[in-house]
């Protein structure tokens, strides 16, 4: 498994519009520099998604590609030290968070 790609997938649910947009622009604000560290750790890709296709629910979703379990290992030690900036920005929102990881078998590009 060390040498398989891994990936993260979330979704989050929010109960409200204007919660999700502070969501949105958490990641539009925030998403290039976190990226940027996990990057030095193994990250390959982060993709951060509206899923539109749910009518009447305020959805995101985020992918996180890992190059290896120990790349995947060493950003989840980046994920809990960054843990207190995203509450404190966050920590008003009411969301549900589904989280998936995944270890890609075929990828077609």
């Amino acid at each position: 498994m060390d040498d398989s790609s891994l990936m993260t997938y979330n979704t989050f649910t929010f109960k409200t519009e204007p919660e999700m947009l502070l969501h949105t622009r958490f990641w539009e604000d925030y998403g290039q520099k976190f990226f940027q560290k996990l990057k030095k750790h193994g990250c390959t890709r982060f993709c951060y998604n509206r899923i539109w296709n749910k009518q009447g629910m305020f959805k995101t979703s985020a992918l996180f590609e890992y190059k290896n379990t120990n790349a995947f290992k060493k950003c989840q030690e980046v994920f809990q030290s960054e843990r207190d900036t995203m509450i404190k920005d966050l920590g008003s929102i009411n969301v549900i968070v589904e989280a998936s990881r995944n270890i890609v078998l075929q990828d077609f590009t």
